[in-house]
């Protein structure tokens, strides 16, 4: 994730890793299963008043942002499997 966000967003805008709940139920599955590979991916969009609020606004334009990431992120996950796959053929 840190590959994918530093090629669409550059280096600068990519914070230290943080291992929390975050309320979310993702973080169980992760417990229950430690070789899951789960994230959240924070993107500074001004979220106001706070995640989850019936009036929260925040910038939507942010979350272009987050699909080039998710989407870069997909792909290289795809190319490291195909590389893997190519060399364990061979």
């Amino acid at each position: 994730m840190a590959e994918a966000i530093t090629e669409i967003i550059g280096a600068e805008q990519l914070d230290d890793p943080l291992v929390t709940t975050g309320g979310e139920d993702f973080h169980f599955y992760a417990v229950k299963v430690p070789n899951l590979k789960t994230t959240m991916l924070g993107l500074g969009c001004g979220l106001q008043p706070g995640l989850h609020h019936p009036h929260m606004t925040f910038d939507r334009n942010a979350m272009f942002n987050g699909i080039h990431i998710l989407a870069n992120a997909v792909l290289k996950t795809f190319q490291k499997a195909e590389s893997l796959a190519a060399a364990n053929a061979s």
